[in-house]
C-alpha cells in the first residue's frame, strides 16, 4: 500500500514538459506535435491564406483545408506514437486542472 502510494507521488511528479522532453528526438516529437495543434487548429485561416494567395477557386480552397487539417492530424498522432503514455497523462492532468470545479464554501 505504502510503495504504491510512493509510486502514484513519483508518477505525478514526473509529469512535466521537462521530464518528458529528456531527449533531443522526444523534444523534436513535441515540437512537431505542437506545430500539429497550430495546423489544426488554423486550418481554415491557413488553407484559406494559402489558397487566396495562389488565386484558386473556393472547391479547391475547401480541399486544400482539408488537407491542412489531415495533415495535422497524421502529425498529431505520430508524435504521440513516439512520445508515449506520457504525454497523454500530461495532457489529461492539465485539463483535470483546467476545468476543476473550486468548491464552493458554505455560508
Amino acid at each position: 500500500m505504502i510503495e504504491e502510494n510512493s509510486r502514484s507521488n513519483q508518477e505525478k511528479q514526473t509529469r512535466t514538459i521537462k521530464a518528458l522532453v529528456n531527449t533531443p528526438f522526444k523534444r523534436t516529437m513535441f515540437v512537431v506535435q505542437l506545430i500539429s495543434y497550430v495546423l489544426i487548429v488554423g486550418s481554415p485561416l491557413i488553407g484559406g491564406a494559402i489558397g487566396g494567395l495562389v488565386g484558386l477557386k473556393a472547391t479547391k480552397i475547401g480541399g486544400l483545408i482539408l488537407g491542412v487539417f489531415i495533415t495535422g492530424e497524421v502529425l498529431f498522432y505520430g508524435s504521440l506514437a513516439f512520445l508515449g503514455k506520457e504525454v497523454v497523462l500530461l495532457i489529461r492532468d492539465n485539463l483535470k486542472v483546467w476545468f476543476k470545479r473550486k468548491k464552493r464554501k458554505s455560508v
